[in-house]
């Protein structure tokens, strides 16, 4: 299938996804020092597992898209505010691409190599990818999050929305 998304409707997707990692982090924010670091993720081991994980593989497809070498420079990732500031210096980056992009840049084909093989995606489904892989594993978390007595809030995209719109969600 070949199709695209335009520059719009990625902006739409990235601001959700900043607005869903906040809440994520803020619940993440009430997690003593033993929870964040316990063994409870089947993918990831931990709550800072996930966190960690889903910030490197944004920053990773950002790097490609941009046909820059990907290089962590995160620094230290243990503490949450540490993946907060550079989760939200990664939001700012992300936007600004996707601002700067027009449809032709959108279409545009990277080579990625993952492990020893070379695929090649145009520049919005690297983009995509990013997004459905966080969404993945924030639905990860909300089961992670639950069992450790700390839900998260509804993450429905159509919140979001409405919060946008200044209108009201019917349901409490």
């Amino acid at each position: 299938m070949q199709g695209n998304i335009n520059q719009d409707g990625l902006l739409a997707l990235y601001t959700y996804n900043i607005y869903a990692n906040k809440l994520v982090l803020d619940v993440v924010e009430n997690l003593t020092d033993k929870e964040f670091a316990q063994e409870c993720s089947p993918s990831r081991g931990s709550v800072h597992g996930l966190l960690s994980h889903m910030l490197e593989c944004e920053a990773f497809f950002l790097a490609q898209c941009q046909a820059h070498p990907f290089e962590l420079e995160f620094g230290d990732l243990s503490a949450l505010a540490n993946i907060r500031r550079y989760w939200h210096k990664l939001e700012q980056e992300q936007l600004s691409y996707i601002g700067s992009l027009n449809q032709a840049d959108l279409i545009r084909d990277i080579q990625v190599q993952l492990r020893e093989q070379k695929l090649i995606f145009p520049v919005w489904q690297l983009l995509v990818q990013a997004l459905i892989h966080s969404v993945h594993h924030r639905g990860e978390l909300s089961i992670v999050l639950s069992a450790l007595n700390h839900p998260l809030p509804t993450l429905d995209i159509i919140l979001h929305f409405i919060k946008q719109s200044e209108q009201n969600w019917p349901y409490t």
